[in-house]
């Protein structure tokens, strides 16, 4: 396979998920030169030869979409932006009206890929917004060579159901890349109490509320460390919960990949359930604490009426609950013995490390999927 030059246009340049993404493409042979916004001047892009057009903000979709819009008609001026590419890769909405402006702009054939990971909550309502970003979405995508996504769900019960949108899908989970498969992550050797971690990205009100009053009523037989970067604009009062909760603890950021199995060790189970945009995206999302508390061999919490919830039924692993109330949860920790807890655990940990990983040689089938589906058959006969 010879070398592949990528245009990644991403929404915001400092998200860990992007570096993640840009590493996988290299890894697997690509050449990729970032193109995008930034959300929290306090994060300074890991990558120097990122072209940063301008700030954006979280919660705030239609603003973003008219910044796209002023910055697209900056890029009509220039065709260096994509001069050296063979193929684009547009991360969001926002950023395929900007790649598709820049592709025209180009003056010749450029492939265009979507890639999509979260489905906005404007883009699943009925009133006159979001069918207008539906329409432009389905008039962008018919100029896409395929679309990227996270879960198989997206694909069923949004884009094929709802946005009417058929492109050829690759699918990429959010698996945990840049580390071995192994991991040093151990459970304390002895429980109660038991410990729970809440990582990532920290921005569901209704799971701290569960998890405080879960604490409260264990009295201290169930305790929760939480690790990631706090959306306060979605908590507002996280500080005031955590500072009063005896049993709850937030012990900052951290960095991806390198802190993984320091977030994990010393904990027996992750919270998985997540109800930001409630019955909407998180019902459809696999999120990335999924694979990275996987790796660790930490004993998943989940919702069952959900994807998370019905991937862990597959794999037959964690406390999979129907009820996810502080009631619910507590009954099923506070009769579990340490023996139990092994059994839950060893169950985690004999599955193949491929399911919460991404090898090289996963990343490069999917680099030869883009190739495919793009027309750059030549790439993977060079």
């Amino acid at each position: 396979m010879s070398s592949v030059n990528i245009r990644y246009f991403v929404h915001d340049l400092s998200d860990a998920a992007v570096k993640r993404r840009v590493e996988m493409f290299t890894d697997a042979g690509a050449d990729v030169a970032l193109v995008g916004f930034v959300r929290d001047r306090r994060f300074v892009p890991e990558f120097s030869s990122a072209t940063v057009l301008a700030q954006t903000h979280n919660a705030r979709f239609l603003h973003r979409m008219l910044t796209v819009l002023a910055q697209s008609m900056k890029l009509l001026v220039r065709r260096d932006t994509v001069f050296e590419a063979d193929m684009i890769i547009a991360r969001n909405l926002e950023m395929l009206v900007l790649a598709r402006v820049v592709q025209m702009r180009a003056g010749r054939q450029i492939p265009l890929i979507y890639e999509c990971l979260d489905v906005h909550r404007l883009m699943l309502g009925t009133g006159l917004a979001p069918r207008l970003l539906r329409a432009l979405e389905r008039r962008l995508s018919r100029s896409c060579a395929g679309l990227i996504t996270s879960s198989s769900a997206y694909v069923n019960s949004y884009f094929q159901t709802i946005a009417k949108i058929t492109l050829p899908v690759i699918l990429i989970e959010n698996k945990v890349f840049g580390v071995p498969t192994t991991t040093r992550c151990q459970p304390p050797a002895e429980a109660p109490p038991w410990i729970i971690a809440w990582n990532g990205a920290i921005r569901c009100a209704k799971s701290l509320r569960i998890l405080d009053e879960l604490t409260s009523s264990a009295n201290g037989s169930i305790r929760v460390v939480i690790r990631g970067r706090v959306s306060h604009d979605q908590i507002p009062d996280f500080d005031e919960i955590v500072g009063r909760s005896a049993w709850i603890a937030y012990k900052g950021p951290y960095q991806y990949p390198e802190g993984l199995d320091e977030i994990y060790d010393g904990v027996h189970f992750s919270w998985t359930i997540d109800f930001f945009l409630e019955g909407q995206n998180s019902a459809l999302a696999l999120a990335n604490r999924i694979y990275e508390s996987g790796r660790a061999g930490v004993v998943p919490i989940a919702q069952r009426t959900v994807e998370t919830g019905r991937y862990y039924d597959a794999l037959g692993i964690g406390i999979v609950l129907n009820d996810v109330s502080p009631e619910r949860i507590h009954a099923a920790l506070k009769d579990l013995t340490a023996a139990d807890y092994i059994v839950l655990r060893d169950r985690c940990k004999a599955l193949p490390p491929q399911t919460w990983t991404i090898t090289r040689d996963e990343s490069r089938r999917v680099l030869a999927q883009l190739l495919t589906a793009t027309g750059l058959t030549d790439k993977l006969l060079g």
